[in-house]
C-alpha cells in the first residue's frame, strides 16, 4: 500500500484492508462530523475537503485494484496517475460540499447513498439478529434439556451455555441495528422532551 493510501485510509479512521462499504461509512460518519455548517471549529473545513480527497482516491484505488491492479509499484502508479488528473476535481468537490449547508449536503447524492447503504446493513443485521435467536431456540427445542448418557439422563449444560451466547449475540445485533435505525428515522423537529 502506498503512503498516501495509508494516510488516507487513517484520515477516514479505517484499516487498509477495508472494503468499499467501510471506506463509504466512514466517508459518511466522518463528513458528518466535520461538516463546517456543524462543526464550527476552525480546522472543520480543510478537514473536511481532506475527508472528500480520501474518499474519492480510496474509491477510485478499490474500484481500479479490483479490476486489474494489485502489486505494489501498480498501486503507486495509480496514485500519481491519480494525483495528476482526480486530486484537484475532488478537493474542488470537497470545497463546493463544504460550502454547503448541512442540510444541502445531506441532500447529495453521495451522502443519500451511504445513508442508504447504512440503513439496509442495518435492517440486515437486525433479521439477521431475529434469525439467531430463533435458531437457538429452535436448536435448544431439538436438543432438549437433557441428554442420554449410558442410559442416564444428564443435563445438557454445553447445549445451555451455547443458547445462551447465540441469543446474547442475536440479541446485541437487534440492540445496535435497531438503535440506529430509530437514530435515522428520528425526525428533529418531533423530539420528546421530558
Amino acid at each position: 500500500m502506498t503512503g498516501k493510501a495509508s494516510h488516507y485510509y487513517s484520515l477516514l479512521g479505517i484499516q487498509e484492508n477495508a472494503g468499499e462499504r467501510e471506506i463509504k461509512n466512514a466517508f459518511r460518519r466522518m463528513a458528518k462530523a466535520y461538516h463546517p455548517d456543524i462543526n464550527k471549529s476552525g480546522e472543520a473545513h480543510e478537514k473536511f475537503v481532506d475527508i472528500n480527497e480520501a474518499y474519492s482516491y480510496l474509491m477510485n484505488l478499490h474500484n481500479s485494484e479490483s479490476a486489474t491492479m494489485t502489486s505494489q509499484t501498480a498501486s503507486d502508479e495509480h496514485y500519481r496517475h491519480w494525483m495528476e488528473r482526480e486530486r484537484q476535481k475532488a478537493r474542488a468537490r470537497a470545497a463546493q460540499r463544504a460550502r454547503m449547508k448541512f442540510k444541502e449536503f445531506k441532500q447529495s447524492s453521495i451522502y443519500r447513498t451511504t445513508s442508504m447503504l447504512s440503513l439496509m446493513l442495518d435492517y440486515f443485521l437486525l433479521i439477521l439478529g431475529g434469525f439467531i435467536i430463533l435458531a437457538a431456540f429452535l436448536g435448544l427445542y431439538q436438543q432438549g434439556l437433557y441428554l442420554e448418557d449410558n442410559g442416564d439422563e444428564v443435563f445438557n449444560l454445553t447445549g445451555i451455555v451455547a443458547i445462551i451466547i447465540t441469543t446474547l449475540t442475536g440479541t446485541l445485533f437487534i440492540t445496535l441495528s435497531w438503535g440506529n435505525i430509530t437514530a435515522h428515522h428520528k425526525k428533529p423537529g418531533k423530539r420528546r422532551r421530558f
